[in-house]
């Protein structure tokens, strides 16, 4: 029997993972933890070889609860089963430990074919998240320039400022939270080393990135309208002096 832990805010969505295990439950004894004090309780009690978790829960950011399963049981196989878009959050789950990590959008199938491979050892990862963090890896080869260490959502959170778009409106557009926005704001200043937005215009001008940014934005404008997007000089470094 291989001792599951199935770390879940939500108990209806705890049901689920468990009639999404259906058979494969029978090789499993599972045990559950619905809160972040609830996880350190069962971490301290027992050894889990699998441990199956939402980090999107309250108390504390995703990132830091997928650190803290590691820290606690480093031992332990852990597949991230979330809401949480793997693009935004995948790349950093994998860096602080995780097997594995899949979106619940997905199908009964392939959960089952996560569990499993995640449970001998095995990392899972979709094919769009394989290559983002190829593309990670890569970037931060040591010749690389603070830019290429950004990762896809940061670039376009990059973009956006650069070209003078609020965090509301960047919000907006990418479909989440300001705070959201403002994190990775935060990133991106952190790697560059500036600490304001007319040195991200300084430093986007200075690497010949204001293009490339116009360029990101004009798609995400497009595709989240289904119009046109009008350059704004927001560009110009005068514009945050």
């Amino acid at each position: 029997m291989i001792r599951t832990l199935i770390v879940e805010e939500s108990n209806v969505a705890r049901l689920g993972i468990h009639s999404l295990l259906g058979r494969h439950a029978q090789s499993l004894e599972i045990d559950e933890a619905g809160s972040r004090m609830e996880v350190v309780t069962k971490l301290c009690a027992r050894y889990y070889e699998l441990i199956i978790v939402e980090p999107k829960m309250s108390g504390g950011s995703a990132a830091s609860l997928v650190k803290q399963l590691r820290d606690n049981s480093p031992w332990s196989d852990v597949l991230v089963f979330t809401a949480l878009d793997e693009l935004t959050f995948g790349v950093d789950a994998i860096r602080n430990g995780a097997k594995g990590y899949l979106m619940k959008s997905c199908t009964a199938d392939q959960f089952r074919a996560a569990v499993k491979r995640v449970a001998s050892g095995q990392v899972y990862l979709s094919t769009a998240l394989a290559a983002e963090f190829a593309t990670c890896v890569r970037r931060y080869d040591t010749r690389s320039k603070p830019h290429d260490t950004f990762s896809k959502r940061e670039f376009q959170v990059f973009a956006m400022a650069v070209c003078g778009m609020t965090p509301i409106e960047s919000a907006h557009i990418l479909q989440m939270s300001t705070d959201t926005i403002g994190a990775f704001r935060r990133s991106v200043m952190g790697k560059l080393n500036e600490t304001t937005l007319h040195g991200m215009v300084q430093y986007a001008q200075a690497q010949g990135l204001l293009d490339e940014c116009r360029t990101s934005c004009s798609a995400l404008w497009s595709g989240r309208f289904d119009q046109g997007w009008v350059d704004r000089p927001a560009t110009r470094t005068s514009t945050f002096a």
